[in-house]
């Protein structure tokens, strides 16, 4: 295998690799969409459902908490979304865990793209030496 097809084998997989992370990326990002978290006061006696936004969109206030006076409802309250809350964003960092540090990533994607036009730009002047130098032979 000479360094051509040594290179194309590391572009193939560069571009293997790029293709899966764009799927993984794109599964990720449809689980977020679709994401909603849940949590309960400590008590019990409220439960809040959040979106994949984390916004509050259901809040169940048992008959025992209602019987609670404004102060310990709201804390139950609070309580119950800001479970709901956690539950979400675990469930979000779960579903991006795959993913490496984007500053990291955004590096080394320039780094391999710089040694990849670095790499194509010597061959092609390599082999542009070559054909003016056999232009050269041919016209003597």
């Amino acid at each position: 295998m000479d360094a051509d097809d040594t290179r194309l084998t590391e572009l193939d997989k560069f571009v293997q690799a790029s293709e899966r992370s764009m799927r993984e990326l794109g599964q990720a990002m449809q689980g977020l969409r679709r994401l909603s978290g849940a949590g309960e006061s400590a008590t019990g006696a409220v439960s809040a459902r959040v979106d994949a936004d984390s916004r509050l969109v259901d809040l169940a206030i048992s008959p025992r908490a209602m019987k609670l006076g404004s102060h310990d409802l709201s804390r139950e309250v609070i309580e119950a979304v800001a479970a709901a809350q956690l539950d979400h964003e675990r469930q979000a960092k779960a579903l991006i865990a795959f993913l490496p540090d984007g500053d990291g990533l955004l590096d080394a994607f320039q780094r391999d793209l710089t040694e990849v036009q670095d790499t194509y730009t010597a061959e092609t002047h390599e082999r542009l030496d070559r054909m003016r130098h056999a232009r050269s032979r041919l016209r003597d």
